[in-house]
């Protein structure tokens, strides 16, 4: 007895299957360009009126309130820059930070101030100056390998890449802050 429910795979349609699955492909193609194109276009925006190169390699300070902090203790550090989300430069999971689990890209691109280091817990602020009067607070969010455990890594876009690599190993003033208390 015959099987009438059984398809044979005719000339006509392995043409379907085929013209199927070449436009799934173009389709999911077509998101991913657009996500890309999106995120891209989302990163050059925040990027605004920027008039030279000079604009993009320093580091501006985030404008706060103006804040009385505890300044624990400080000592002269080596300070790096590295890319988040460059799985290049990091683990299999390039967004969330080594135990703090927060997605580092996200606050990265909010503006948040995000750094990596050892020896401190988790949590801390530093603020780390230069002698020229640069300087930035940031948040310890991220760990480094052991072997640099005085070092202090500033968190970049992954879009900032050329920025970090000019910023290169400086040995800057790194101060741990307690407490913040907000003037109004």
């Amino acid at each position: 007895m015959k099987n009438k429910n059984k398809k044979y795979l005719t000339k006509r349609r392995k043409t379907k299957i085929l013209k199927l699955k070449v436009g799934t492909l173009i389709l999911v193609l077509a998101i991913a360009s657009t996500a890309i194109l999106y995120t891209k276009h989302k990163a050059l925006s925040e990027i605004g009126n920027i008039t030279n190169l000079e604009q993009v390699i320093r580091i501006e300070p985030k404008q706060t309130p103006i804040e009385i902090t505890e300044v624990i203790s400080g000592t002269i550090r080596e300070v790096t820059a590295y890319n988040v989300g460059d799985p290049a430069q990091c683990d299999s999971t390039p967004c969330i930070g080594a135990y703090s689990k927060v997605n580092l890209c996200e606050e990265v691109a909010k503006g948040t101030n995000v750094c990596a280091s050892n020896f401190v817990p988790l949590g801390t602020k530093l603020l780390i100056e230069a002698e020229n009067g640069w300087n930035m607070e940031c948040i310890v969010w991220d760990r480094m390998a052991k072997r640099f455990s005085n070092r202090v890594d500033i968190a970049m876009n992954l879009w900032e890449k050329e920025r970090a690599v000019n910023f290169g190993k400086q040995r800057l003033s790194v101060k741990i802050l307690g407490e913040s208390k907000i003037i109004n």
